[in-house]
Order: structure tokens, then C-alpha cells, then sequence
């Protein structure tokens, strides 16, 4: 019985992957949803007169994990922050973040320790950390989704990672650069220029690499 249902499984996801692959290579319908009423309307539902400063906000969107079972791959080191900071500072107040493994709900993907966090409080306490707003702000939002919610109902600027992040920062209108590698299957579909910007009307910029996400970054911010 159980090798009857092993090879079943395995049957399945083979079936299931040669579909996929079949169905990426078919050119795909044009996605149109130009229809505003169908989004959410998070940035209007959660705007606010906390996250409110001198200077409009950039947030940074980051992640260190482990993807598709290997290293990771879409993140942003201590090297690419420094470049941002130096240049966008001046300009914007940035707001970073990048979820603790104990703030966010796991999934299959590891999350590693980039060491970044403690190198900005020493070498850019400018820069303003999403897990420090959470301990600051504690009394006044409902969990560490609520704070991410009510910071980036307040910002126009984004640069975020393939998957979740990217997801989360094109439902707030604004721009927001997304760095995505490689050939997953939101490029397949061409989700950065039809699904993405449907949910707010945001304008995503896809970054293949780290140097076209700055070619983006001085194009649009």
C-alpha cells in the first residue's frame, strides 16, 4: 500500500510538472485590469499620521532565506544597502525591513541571518528598521502584519525581493522595484507587467540583477 501510494505521488508531480512546463511555453493571453474597483484599498484603508516624516518614505523590502531549495538569491547584501543609503538618504527617510523569523509565519523556506541588522544601527542610525518601529509602536498596532500595513500605506517608493515581499509592496501604489531573478514562473507569465501592477495601479519595475535594480533606482527614484 504505501509503495502503491509513493509511486502515485510521484506519478502526480511528474504529470504535474510536465503540464507546467507545456503550459510556460504557450504564449500566454495579455491580462488586462484596469478596473480600479476591483483592488483593495489598503494605501486609503491604513494611512496614518504615525509614519509620518521630514522626508517622504523608501522602504526597503529585503529577505535572506533559502529559495527553491538552494541559496539564497534574491536579497539585497550589506554592500547593495550601503550603495541605496549613500545615494537615496538625502532624499528619502528609508524605512528597512526585513522580518525576524519570530515575526512572520514559516514556510519551507529558511530564513538565515544576513548580519545586517545590527551593521545599520551602528553605521546608519538614519535609517529607520521595521523591527525596532514594532517594539517602539507596540501599544498602538494589532501584530507585526497591522505595523507593515500601516507603514507602507505611507510610502510611494518601494524596492523589494521576488515573492512575498514583492507582492506585499505592489498593493500600495507608488513604484516599486522588484529584484527577480532568474526564470520563475511571474516572469514566465509576465505577472511584473499585468498581475503586479493590478493590484494597486503601482508601477513595478522587474530587476533580472542587482545592477539593473540600481539602472532602475536612478531612473525612477
Amino acid at each position: 500500500m504505501h509503495v502503491s501510494c509513493t509511486r502515485s505521488i510521484t506519478c502526480l508531480r511528474w504529470n504535474r510538472n510536465v503540464l507546467l512546463e507545456n503550459f510556460f511555453r504557450q504564449p500566454q493571453p495579455p491580462f488586462k485590469c484596469s478596473n480600479s474597483r476591483t483592488r483593495v484599498p489598503y494605501k486609503k484603508h491604513f494611512q496614518n499620521n504615525v509614519f509620518v516624516y521630514e522626508k517622504p518614505l523608501l522602504v526597503i523590502s529585503n529577505k535572506y532565506n533559502i529559495e527553491w531549495d538552494g541559496a539564497p538569491l534574491n536579497f539585497l547584501g550589506i554592500e547593495d544597502l550601503e550603495k541605496i543609503i549613500n545615494r537615496y538618504s538625502h532624499k528619502y527617510q528609508i524605512i528597512y525591513n526585513r522580518p525576524l523569523a519570530t515575526q512572520i509565519v514559516a514556510d519551507n523556506s529558511e530564513i538565515l541571518d544576513l548580519k545586517e541588522h545590527s551593521w545599520l544601527r551602528e553605521n546608519h542610525p538614519e535609517v529607520l528598521l521595521v523591527c525596532d518601529l514594532y517594539q517602539e509602536h507596540r501599544a498602538i498596532v494589532n501584530n507585526f502584519n497591522h505595523l507593515q500595513l500601516m507603514i507602507y500605506a505611507n510610502c510611494d517608493r518601494f524596492i523589494s525581493m521576488h515573492g512575498g515581499t514583492a507582492a506585499l509592496a505592489s498593493c500600495f501604489g507608488g513604484v516599486n522595484v522588484i529584484l527577480s531573478k532568474g526564470s520563475p514562473k511571474e516572469v514566465h507569465l509576465n505577472e511584473f507587467s499585468t498581475i503586479f501592477p493590478a493590484l494597486s495601479g503601482a508601477r513595478i519595475l522587474h530587476a533580472n540583477s542587482n545592477e539593473a535594480l540600481f539602472r532602475h533606482l536612478e531612473e525612477a527614484f
